[in-house]
């Protein structure tokens, strides 16, 4: 177990990096309970919380294709360490905020927002670095690791930032994710690999926004001419709709409507990472028994059908073995795309690609973040529960209508790096 979250094999930069990520995910999980616990206790409203998380949710999206191709060009350590900086400085203003006891809306919103454009920043630059410090034939692996490490940071995080806001307070926890930041940044750059993509600009492309404008549209376009990765993305997106209140309704049910302190909700945020970490160790288990498309649809069954039943798990124990049911199913699916996609996509589009995938796969989720309180008043939180859980179990069997669907995701790791050349020849180019 220990060696399957540690494996040294994977070299240095790879455990500078993820190390240093660890740190700065235990913070985001402290932060994320701390503003959603601030929030509660200012206004006591889900409603109130999702006109906070909605628009930074939404700035983070749309920010995500426009700085793909920033992604594709400059050296991703040197953006991911900006990156961290960028939020280091806007999470402390919210640690004053707090400090001050100054509860304003729309400065919290602003400045939330803010802390978004450096996680879209981050979040084109990391998509692409694991690859370029790892060997080909380690790259499952690390994305297994990559994802247990980081359930690992959700659960070290769920219990120190429940632990923090229920006995030293709201301040403490963003003061940890602000240290975080720092200490992230710090790792990162002891990373020796040479990160800059490797890619060939034609003069032909004029100056630098000329450049960055024709790159931007010319990731959609390619994307929308590789069909499977496309429709996954599409049909992601609906489920994420479905999924993204997630977010509002843990904090409403661990403090409205199960009444109980700070830990718990960090004990039901460290459940989904728990269940992570089991489902990245155990991964290879049922792919021994299921083609990995059958396993993908199985994993994705299990987050809805979770979902639903969360609100009918009774007592204090119930909704963390739920929710740890979930934590395995997210996992399972992360791995099996993540590890394809990162496969079967070159490193000069990779940033693009998995910018703009992100983009539609949770280009609506603010929507769902936006009305969830206003369901939970409307309907209830069971019914709306229910109703999300239903909705990610419907969607899932529309995966087998995507052309190429099962034999891509069924790919080896040979015919993956090769799957987009043989069946969209010319569209990478």
């Amino acid at each position: 177990m220990f060696k399957f979250l540690f494996d040294t094999s994977l070299g240095r930069d790879f455990w500078n990096y993820r190390l240093g990520q660890l740190v700065s995910l235990i913070g985001d999980s402290c932060s994320h309970i701390a503003l959603a616990w601030w929030i509660l206790e200012k206004t006591g409203s889900a409603a109130q919380m999702s006109s906070v998380l909605a628009p930074a949710m939404f700035v983070r999206i749309f920010l995500l294709p426009l700085v793909g191709p920033i992604g594709d060009r400059f050296a991703r350590k040197n953006l991911i360490i900006i990156a961290d900086l960028w939020r280091l400085v806007f999470t402390l203003v919210l640690a004053g905020m707090v400090f001050f006891d100054f509860y304003n809306q729309p400065l919290l919103i602003f400045v939330f927002s803010l802390v978004s454009v450096g996680s879209a920043l981050f979040q084109a630059a990391a998509g692409g670095i694991v690859p370029q410090i790892v060997e080909k034939n380690k790259l499952q692996v690390a994305m297994q690791q990559s994802q247990a490490i980081n359930s690992l940071g959700n659960i070290l995080g769920g219990i120190l930032g429940g632990v923090v806001v229920s006995f030293v307070g709201v301040f403490g926890a963003f003061l940890i994710d602000s240290v975080s930041y720092l200490v992230a940044g710090f790792f990162t750059a002891f990373i020796q690999a040479d990160t800059k993509p490797k890619r060939i600009v034609s003069p032909k492309l004029g100056n630098a926004l000329n450049r960055w404008t024709v790159e931007l549209f010319d990731g959609f376009r390619i994307l929308y001419r590789l069909p499977v990765l496309f429709w996954i993305c599409i049909i992601a997106m609906f489920m994420n709709l479905a999924l993204s209140p997630l977010g509002v309704i843990l904090p409403v049910l661990a403090k409205e409507a199960r009444d109980m302190p700070a830990w718990y909700l960090g004990s039901l945020e460290s459940s989904i990472g728990l269940g992570a970490v089991i489902g990245a160790f155990t991964l290879n288990v049922p792919k021994r028994i299921l083609s990995t498309h059958w396993l993908l649809l199985l994993s994705i069954a299990m987050i809805g059908i979770g979902v639903a039943l969360l609100p009918f798990a009774p007592t204090i124990v119930l909704p963390l073995t739920v929710l740890f049911w979930i934590g395995i199913g997210s996992t399972w699916a992360n791995v099996i795309i993540g590890t394809q996609v990162s496969l079967s996509v070159p490193d000069s589009f990779r940033a693009r690609i998995g910018s703009i995938m992100g983009f539609l796969c949770s280009g609506i989720s603010p929507l769902g973040i936006a009305g969830v309180g206003l369901l939970i008043s409307g309907i209830g939180l069971t019914q709306t529960l229910v109703f999300m859980g239903l909705w990610v179990v419907v969607m899932t069997p529309l995966m087998l209508a995507i052309p190429r669907f099962s034999t891509y995701v069924d790919s080896s790791p040979e015919e993956a790096g090769a799957f987009f050349q043989k069946h969209y020849p010319g569209v990478l180019k």
